[in-house]
């Protein structure tokens, strides 16, 4: 499992040895990971699907910081393709569905060595989930089985360059699995506001006829 420290300081290798990986692919799209990249993930027990790739303008893999989060999830980071090396973008993906309430609950990430940010707030626009917290804003995507996470500074990317990137990222093999529109609670006509909570039976304790 990659902890916040450990992904800072591959964060750290990469500027000092100026490696990475090109931020886009041939058709401008998100580029794959290297096959070495790809196959150290792997044997990391990262599940295949949860493999994406970004791009964004300006942005380049941390190649060192792709890796397991958790038991099978994936994370990686992306940093700045020329001086100033100061801004992190974080990808997370992560198994399991995506709703109002985690989307509410769930602490922001935040720059790696730093603490998670309270939510401040969450909104879905028919697409994903934007929310904001501790300068801190994300772009969430659900998909089959899975949902997609990108994190930044709000000073350093827009809310637009993040929503982008969320919903243009790629699997390994170049495909972009369809976006699932965001989930909300259903509302149920035979709730009462008021009592138990227990439905409400329009006919009394009996049916027509009964």
């Amino acid at each position: 499992m990659l902890s916040k420290s450990v992904l800072s300081l591959a964060v750290l290798l990469l500027l000092s040895s100026g490696c990475g990986t090109e931020p886009s692919g041939a058709d401008g799209g998100p580029a794959p990971l290297p096959d070495d990249t790809y196959q150290r993930v792997l044997s990391q027990g990262v599940d295949p699907a949860l493999v994406h790739t970004i791009a964004l303008s300006g942005f380049e893999l941390a190649e060192q910081s792709a890796g397991v989060r958790g038991d099978s999830d994936y994370a990686a980071v992306y940093v700045p393709d020329e001086p100033p090396y100061t801004t992190e973008v974080h990808l997370d993906v992560k198994e399991g569905s995506y709703d109002r309430a985690t989307c509410e609950r769930t602490p922001l990430g935040g720059p790696s060595g730093g603490l998670p940010a309270p939510v401040e707030s969450c909104e879905a626009d028919g697409t994903g989930w934007y929310r904001t917290g501790g300068g801190w804003h994300e772009y969430v995507v659900s998909r089959d089985g899975h949902h997609l996470t990108v994190g930044a500074p709000t000073a350093a990317v827009d809310r637009d360059s993040l929503t982008r990137a969320a919903l243009g990222a790629r699997r390994q093999d170049g495909t972009t699995p369809a976006v699932l529109p965001p989930l909300s609670p259903v509302t149920r006509g035979d709730l009462p506001t008021t009592g138990d909570g227990a439905p409400v039976d329009p006919y009394g304790e009996s049916p027509p006829g009964g």
